[in-house]
C-alpha cells in the first residue's frame, strides 16, 4: 500500500511539475506608413502567426493531501490484514495442533496492532506532515548535491551531462535513478541427477552425505530454532485438478511422502520442487525494497525468476562463522556460476555494466544465523571492501514486519553504504550493535518513530549512495546515450570503461 501511495505522488509530480509546450495563435494589425492624406495608408490588414509558449505548473499542496490520505488508508488496511491474518493462523494452528503456526499468528497479530496504532497515530498527530516537509527539503538538497557530482564528472561532455540530467529528472518530475532489477529464488528439484549414472537423485545423495537436511529444507524440522525459521515451500509437480483461482495455491508434499522419497532413494513418492520462501513473502520484501529505495532516490523495478541449485554449497551457503573472506568468496562463485554475474578480474567492463541491473537472490540458509550477504563491486567511502562481482543473497524469516527490510538493507551495501547505529535505521545491524539504540541516540530514535513510523535511510546515506553511484556506475546506466561514430560500433563515454570508473572513485 505504501508503494502505491508513493507512485501516486510521483505521478502527480510528473504530470503537474513538468514543462508543457503549447503553440498559441496570435494576430497583429499591419498598416503601411504613409501621410494621412495618402489613400495607400488608409488600408490595413491582420497577420496571423503562432508562438510557442512553455508553461510550468507546480502543485505541492495536492501532492501532500494525496500522500496523507493514501498513507492513512494504507496504515489501516495493513493493520487489519495483519490482525485478521494472524488470528486466522491461530485458529488453524489450534485445529491442526501446529504450535508454530499459533505462535506465528499471535506474533503477527500483536505486531500488526502495535504498528497500526503507531502509524495511524503519527498521521493524526501530524508526524507524516512534518516528515513530508523534511522529505521535500532533503529531496531538493539531494538534487543539488547530485547535480554537483555530475557536473564535476561529466562537465567536459555537455551532451552526456544533459542526457543524464534528463534521465534522472533533475530539473523536474520524480527525481531518481531508474533501474531494472531481478529477484530470484533458488529451488530444488527432486528428480535432478547431475550425472546420468548417479545412483539416486542429487537431493537424496546430498541428504545422505549430510551436506543438507532435506527434512529441514522441506519445512519438517527446525534445528536452528524458532527465531530462525524460514517459510520453505514444497510443491508437487503433478497438475492439480481444480487448482488456481488466484492467489498463492499450495500443493505441498506431506512428511510421510518425503520419508517415502528418502527411504526409496527417489524411486517412490511424488515428484516435487522446494522453494526457500513463499510467493507472498518474496512479494513483501520486493515491495519494501522498491518503497524504501526511493529514500535514496533509487527507483527499482523488479521482475522475478527461479534458478535451480544442485550443489551443497549453493543450497546451504557459507556464513560469517567460516570467516568473512570465505563467505564473500563463496558468494562470488555462486553469483558467477548460478546467476551469471561477470567478474571484474576477467571482464571489468562487463562487471561494471552488471551494476546497472541489481540482482537479489532468495536462498535456503547459511551455515550460521546470517540473514543476508552482499558483494559490492568497488570499495566505498565508508570502508566497505570491493568484491570481484556484484549481487546479494538473503533468506526468509518471520515476522515480516521485522525481516522484510533485509533485501533493502543488503541493497544499501550494494550501493556502498555501511552499517550504522540505531534500530530506526535500515542499515542497522544486530551483529554490530544492540537491539536498542545507544543511549545518546534514543532521542533520535523516538523522533524517527514519530516522524517516519518505520526504519529509514538518512539524507547523509543518500548522499553517500550517490557518491558511490556517480563514481562507479557507467554513464549509460545513468542515462547517457552511447557515442555513435558512422561506420563504427558505439563508443562508451567517459566513465563507462573500467579505468574511468576506478580513476573517479
Amino acid at each position: 500500500m505504501a508503494l502505491v501511495c508513493t507512485e501516486i505522488t510521483e505521478w502527480v509530480e510528473e504530470q503537474v511539475s513538468k514543462p508543457v509546450e503549447e503553440w498559441e495563435e496570435r494576430q497583429e494589425k499591419k498598416c503601411k506608413d504613409y501621410p494621412w492624406y495618402d489613400p495607400r495608408g488608409w488600408v490595413c490588414w491582420f497577420v496571423t502567426y503562432f508562438v510557442k509558449v512553455i508553461r510550468w505548473v507546480v502543485v505541492t499542496v495536492g501532492k501532500w493531501v494525496t500522500r496523507t490520505v493514501c498513507k492513512l488508508v494504507g496504515a489501516v488496511v495493513e493493520a487489519v490484514v495483519d490482525i485478521v491474518g494472524g488470528l486466522w493462523d491461530v485458529v488453524v494452528g489450534i485445529f491442526t495442533l501446529d504450535w508454530r503456526r499459533i505462535l506465528d499468528g499471535l506474533l503477527r497479530a500483536v505486531i500488526g496492532l502495535v504498528l497500526g496504532i503507531i502509524r495511524v497515530g503519527r498521521i493524526v498527530l501530524l508526524g507524516d506532515t512534518i516528515e513530508f516537509i523534511i522529505e521535500e527539503i532533503n529531496k531538493a538538497r539531494l538534487r543539488a548535491y547530485v547535480r554537483g557530482l555530475l557536473e564535476a564528472k561529466y562537465g567536459a561532455d555537455p551532451d552526456a551531462l544533459a542526457q543524464i540530467t534528463a534521465a534522472l529528472h533533475l530539473d523536474h518530475g520524480a527525481f531518481g535513478l531508474r533501474l531494472d532489477a531481478t529477484a530470484y529464488r533458488t529451488f530444488l528439484d527432486s528428480e535432478v541427477r547431475s550425472t546420468p549414472d548417479a545412483t539416486a537423485p542429487d537431493l537424496v545423495l546430498l541428504h545422505e552425505q549430510g551436506a543438507i537436511n532435506l527434512r529441514e529444507l522441506c519445512g519438517f524440522a527446525f534445528p536452528q530454532g524458532f527465531w530462525n525459521r524460514p517459510r520453505y515451500k514444497t510443491l508437487k509437480k503433478e497438475v492439480v485438478v481444480g487448482g488456481g483461482g488466484g492467489g498463492e495455491f499450495d500443493n505441498p508434499i506431506s512428511e510421510d511422502e518425503l520419508n517415502t522419497y528418502l527411504s526409496s532413494r527417489g524411486a517412490d513418492g511424488p515428484r516435487f520442487i522446494v522453494l526457500p520462501m513463499r510467493d507472498g513473502a518474496l512479494d513483501t520484501k520486493i515491495a519494501t525494497a522498491s518503497e524504501k529505495g526511493r529514500e535514496l532516490a533509487l527507483m527499482l523495478s523488479f521482475d522475478t525468476d527461479r534458478v535451480l541449485v544442485t550443489a551443497g554449497p549453493h543450497i546451504v551457503q557459507i556464513g560469517y562463522d567460516q570467516g568473512a573472506t570465505q563467505a564473500h568468496a563463496a558468494l562470488t562463485q555462486f553469483l558467477d556460476a548460478i546467476i551469471g554475474r561477470r567478474r571484474k578480474s576477467t571482464d571489468a567492463a562487463g562487471a561494471i555494466a552488471d551494476l546497472c541491473h541489481p540482482v537479489i537472490v532468495g536462498v535456503f540458509r547459511y551455515t550460521d544465523t546470517l540473514r543476508g550477504l552482499t558483494n559490492n563491486l568497488e570499495r566505498s567511502a565508508c570502508g566497505l571492501g570491493g568484491r570481484d562481482n556484484s549481487g546479494l543473497t538473503f533468506i526468509d524469516n518471520t515476522p515480516d514486519q521485522v525481516w522484510r527490510y533485509v533485501p533493502i538493507h543488503e541493497l544499501g551495501h550494494y550501493f556502498g553504504l555501511c552499517h550504522t547505529d540505531g534500530v530506526d535505521r535500515i542499515m542497522f545491524s544486530p551483529r554490530e550493535s544492540t537491539w536498542w539504540a545507544k543511549w545518546y541516540l534514543i532521542p533520535r530514535t523516538l523522533w524517527n518513530v514519530y516522524a517516519q513510523g518505520e526504519p529509514s535511510f538518512s539524507y547523509d546515506e543518500a548522499k553517500a549512495a550517490w557518491d558511490y553511484i556517480v563514481a562507479n556506475f557507467g554513464a549509460q546506466c545513468l542515462g547517457a546515450r552511447p557515442v555513435v561514430i558512422e561506420g563504427t560500433a558505439p563508443q562508451p563515454r567517459r566513465g563507462t570503461s573500467p579505468m574511468d570508473a576506478r580513476s573517479d572513485a
